[in-house]
Formats: C-alpha cells, structure tokens, sequence
C-alpha cells in the first residue's frame, strides 16, 4: 500500500511539475531531462509513468480541454438554458479561440503540439467535440469517421493560423474561429442556414460566458 501511494505521489509530482514548465517554457524547449531534474526523479522514471513526452504533454493538453467544455458547459447552462448541442459547440470554439488569444502561454503551446503533429498521433480531447456531435445529432459515423474528421478540421484550423501568423491571410482571430465553427458543420452537413443561424447566435452569447485561463493552463 505504501508504494503504491508513494507511486501515486511521484506520478503526480511528475505531471504537476510538467505542467509548470510546459506552461513556462511550451513544448518544444521543454526536455524530459529537466522535468526528471525539477520533479526530483530521473529520466527513466518519467518513462515509466507517461512513456515520452508527447504523452505528458497530451494529457496536460486533454486536462485543460475538458476543464474549459466543464467551465463552459456550466457557464451556458446558466446563462443560457435549453441551448442545444451545436449552438454549446460553437461557443466552445469561440471560448478556445479567445483563451489562446488572450494567453500566449496556451496559444504557444497548442500550436507546437500542432506543429509536432501530436495530435495526429494520439487520441486527443478534439475527438471528442466531433463524436459528441455525432451522437447527439444520430449522425451515425462510425469511430473512424469521427476520428478523421476531427483531425481534418484540426489540421485546416492550424494551417489557417500559421498563415495568419506569417501575414499571408489579413483577418483575426475571431474570423478563424467562426471559419472553424463553419467547416466543422459543413463537414457534418449541416444545412447552411442552420449553420450561420448558430454562427449568429453564438457571436451574440460569447461575451456574456467569462472563462480565461491562468498560470498552469488553469481555467477561471
């Protein structure tokens, strides 16, 4: 009993610790052998627990995602009652497209995680967005599906950034997101006037939903 405790202790300073110097530093200058050296364990430990770093770094990432649906989720349900699954998505959207706006910590780091293609590699809490589309609207795609789509749409959002970032496409932020939002339910065929009635209402309700993020990818 007491090793597995002092297991569960190790594991957690590990992940606390990774969490910090993603946070401080994002992905790609953070190393395994300084997550071992500030967490007081070694490099073979941190394997132990989470593999590799890109495992470490998608469950910081998948932690923050589902903290920020639960902070929106409830935030809608109290601002806005009876608000159905696609109008709950598109906020959600615009909710993540602000956070990385406003906190060049998670902007940094997401767009690395992009950049190395972890997302593409591992199962993320994006899946989840297209899934809890299928189910609740009887779309009826299978896992593949889901899982091809939301890597689609993921990997067109990111390019529309980078772009965006390197000047080649002169519009804001808040435009990407509203293109997210649309060619996610274009890729579900959604009918286009339901599309841009939920683009509409979700612009009108996204400044009444207050949730940042903080130190530590922690959600407010």
């Amino acid at each position: 009993m007491g090793n597995y405790k002092t297991g569960l202790e190790t594991k957690y300073k590990i992940y606390t610790i990774s969490k910090q110097l993603f946070y401080e530093n994002g992905f790609i200058k953070t190393t395994l052998a300084e997550i071992a050296r500030e967490s007081g364990t070694n490099k073979a430990m941190v394997a132990y627990y989470f593999k590799n770093k890109n495992n470490l770094a998608l469950e910081v990432y998948n932690e923050y995602m589902v903290a920020n649906k639960v902070k929106t989720q409830n935030a809608i349900n109290e601002k806005f009652p009876g608000c159905n699954v696609m109008l709950k998505t598109a906020i959600e959207y615009r909710v993540q497209n602000r956070s990385c706006r406003l906190n060049r910590h998670l902007n940094q780091f997401y767009h690395e995680l992009c950049d190395m293609n972890i997302f593409m590699k591992n199962e993320s809490a994006t899946v989840g967005f297209v899934e809890n589309i299928n189910r609740s609207y009887k779309l009826g795609l299978s896992r593949l599906e889901v899982k091809a789509l939301a890597l689609a749409n993921l990997a067109v959002v990111h390019g529309l950034h980078v772009a965006r970032d390197d000047g080649y496409l002169d519009c804001s932020s808040e435009y990407i997101a509203e293109l997210e939002i649309r060619l996610l339910f274009q890729s579900l065929n959604f009918d286009h006037d339901q599309i841009e009635e939920c683009l509409d209402e979700s612009r009108r309700m996204i400044d009444k939903i207050k949730i940042s993020v903080d130190k530590n990818f922690a959600v407010i």
